[in-house]
């Protein structure tokens, strides 16, 4: 086999090819196992999956990029290359850097956006969008820092170029990076933190954000390469490190997105824990029902349920009492069931009797 192809002590490029590739299979797995439940269960996407779409898109581009990064020297030594590589090299650096931005900003949003959708308290809306201004603000700046790194018209032109400082940026990006995968690791604290449920329910959905602490791990470790090799006179060779960490990063970002929404996947096989069900709510929210995020904030009782459900039908236009014929309204919500074993099945089911006609 030609030594293009096999992973050496002189040429890592077929290792990071190979590592792409898998992990991009591996975040469309997710992606569609993530839409695939939320069909199942919901019947719809909503605004948080078309964020993470994006950031699939951005993926699959950038790793076609880095796999054409390889294939023009990456993992190989300068002096092994041509000139033409190596113009080729910084021309598919450039563009998976400008791609790995958006990758990571939309993976960002769309959790963002699902814990705006589930949660009713303002104080929880109003730093779940302060933290999503944040990240479309700070992505936007470094897309144009990175697009613009050195002088126009080559701006992708590195050597023979005058550019800033690229370290000290990417070093900022990924200091800023940490801070928002932080937020987006104590925000789901903050929101479930006093709702009214046991607390082995809170850490298990809890669980599910929290997976992105590697998400924040990988970006360390990112940076340990990308320092290792700054100022390096090897380019090529030294910074294939961490070419393949930021691979590990994006694609943990979207996997990791998309855990929260295979909840209900995990419930369906019988779990008992609380599920996950994307359905529309008030004004096209959803949330986490029926046990969702706006109902365990306070603790409901038969009597509320059975007033609401006598308010829904008597402000119905199509129906009329009927004195004489009995009809019996069942309603079992889940959320009875999550409540202590201790509880009897017929504790579960509220009944009311209503008798109505068609008109």
């Amino acid at each position: 086999m030609s030594s293009q192809r096999v992973d050496s002590p002189s040429n890592h490029g077929p290792i990071v090819s190979i590592v792409t590739w898998f992990l991009l299979a591996a975040t469309v797995l997710a992606v569609v196992a993530r839409v695939t439940t939320k069909i199942a269960i919901s019947k719809r996407l909503t605004s948080d999956d078309f964020l993470i779409f994006l950031a699939l898109a951005f993926s699959i581009g950038q790793a076609v990029a880095v796999s054409l990064q390889t294939s023009n020297g990456l993992g190989q030594h300068e002096a092994a290359l041509s000139a033409f590589q190596m113009d080729n090299f910084y021309k598919f650096d450039y563009a998976s850097n400008l791609l790995f931005i958006l990758n990571l900003c939309f993976a960002k949003l769309s959790v963002l956006q699902l814990l705006r959708l589930v949660t009713p308290v303002k104080l929880h809306l109003r730093l779940v969008l302060g933290a999503g201004a944040f990240v479309i603000l700070w992505s936007i700046a470094s897309e144009l820092a990175s697009a613009f790194q050195c002088k126009t018209p080559n701006t992708w032109k590195v050597i023979g170029n005058q550019c800033f400082d690229r370290a000290a940026f990417w070093n900022a990006y990924g200091a800023f990076n940490l801070i928002t995968e932080a937020a987006l690791l104590i925000l789901p604290l903050v929101i479930l933190w006093k709702l009214q449920t046991q607390a082995k329910k809170k850490a298990v959905i809890y669980s599910c954000f929290a997976s992105r602490i590697v998400v924040f791990s990988a970006i360390i470790v990112q940076l340990v390469y990308a320092n290792r090799a700054r100022g390096t006179a090897d380019v090529t060779f030294d910074t294939w490190p961490t070419v393949l960490s930021a691979q590990i990063v994006q694609s943990l970002s979207i996997i990791t997105a998309c855990i929260p929404c295979l909840k209900p996947f995990l419930e369906s096989l019988g779990t008992g824990m609380i599920r996950v069900d994307l359905r529309p709510r008030t004004k096209g929210q959803y949330g986490y029902d029926s046990h969702d995020l706006s109902n365990l904030s306070s603790k409901s009782n038969g009597k509320k349920e059975k007033s609401a459900l006598s308010s829904n039908l008597s402000h119905h236009k199509h129906f009329r009492h009927l004195p004489d014929v009995s009809t019996v309204i069942s309603a079992n919500h889940d959320v009875h069931e999550m409540d202590s074993d201790s509880q009897k099945s017929s504790a579960r089911i509220i009944k009311y009797t209503r008798t109505w006609e068609v008109t």
